[in-house]
């Protein structure tokens, strides 16, 4: 539901594709009929909203600051539609969960569809991204619920549950160092290194810890796609150094083998689940976070007995 006027709908549109005529196609209208609402609006305001470039246009500083407002009165008037609907019995809204690579495909299906069986009226955003990306998305409002490692203590989020994820080398099953029971990442760097991209949390600290140590880190794999380092580690082409959540299934399948890392200050990261501090969250965003919490020890792959 768009609550308000066809200039801000416009607005918004054209913002977001950076170009009158692509917003128009969106839109399906003539592209006179948005420049003029967007110059209705601009004249209201008293400010130029857009710089017109040779191709397409740019927000200005004004411009930035009307969209912000703008996205934050929509997701207040979401909420309030939501918390109406609470009240008349039914359950309708929005919830967006960022989460971690690794739960995109193994956690976050099955968490929906058992939600839909009883509440179908609820409809998703699911983001995948890296720790900072989804922090920054719930502190600005974009996502409801981020499930990713814990935020800095000075970010304004309330950490739900917290829970420390073993970190290891994680190597194929046959692999001659499977029977290891632990090891030094020093170790690791004299084999085949199949690594996160520089901008994930362990791979920097990986490189922290390995300061100073005989070598230094030179990856033979880098990517920012888990299950590229996955496919991987079960053919045998080399190392990792992860999460033993992240390669749950594999080591339940006997594929893989996690072997924990001895060195200080890497033995675990910490997996939390958060909202915003200081937002009032909807009927369908409690819901949901109520089901994350119930399943926390799961998403962060406590082992069992078993493993």
């Amino acid at each position: 539901m768009h609550a308000f006027s066809h200039s801000i709908r416009y607005f918004e549109e054209v913002a977001a594709q950076k170009s009158i005529r692509r917003a128009a196609e969106r839109l399906n209208i003539a592209p006179s009929a948005v420049t003029r609402q967007i110059a209705r609006f601009e004249e209201q305001l008293g400010v130029p909203l857009f710089e017109r470039l040779p191709r397409g246009v740019r927000l200005t500083a004004a411009g930035e600051m009307m969209l912000g407002q703008i996205r934050r009165m929509q997701r207040d008037f979401g909420t309030a539609v939501a918390q109406v609907d609470a009240l008349k019995g039914t359950s309708r809204g929005h919830v967006g969960i960022g989460v971690l690579q690794y739960m995109s495909a193994r956690f976050v299906p099955q968490l929906i569809v058992d939600v839909s069986k009883d509440h179908p009226g609820i409809s998703y955003t699911v983001y995948t991204g890296n720790s900072p990306e989804i922090v920054d998305a719930v502190v600005r409002g974009d996502l409801d619920i981020g499930l990713c490692w814990q935020p800095a203590a000075s970010m304004p989020v309330r950490n739900v549950r917290v829970f420390p994820v073993q970190v290891g080398v994680v190597v194929a099953s046959g692999h001659e160092l499977a029977a290891r029971r632990s090891m030094r990442v020093a170790e690791c760097l004299h084999y085949p290194l199949i690594i996160q991209s520089q901008d994930a949390v362990l791979r920097r600290m990986v490189e922290d810890v390995s300061r100073g140590a005989s070598g230094r880190v030179t990856p033979f794999v880098e990517t920012n796609s888990i299950p590229t380092i996955v496919a991987l580690l079960v053919a045998g082409a080399g190392i990792s150094i992860m999460t033993r959540a992240t390669v749950q299934n594999e080591i339940d399948a006997g594929a893989l083998r996690h072997i924990p890392i001895s060195d200080r200050g890497i033995g675990s990261v910490s997996l939390s689940l958060f909202v915003r501090a200081d937002r009032a969250l909807s009927p369908s965003v409690s819901l949901m976070l109520e089901l994350l919490e119930s399943r926390f020890d799961a998403l962060a792959g406590a082992p069992s007995s078993g493993a």
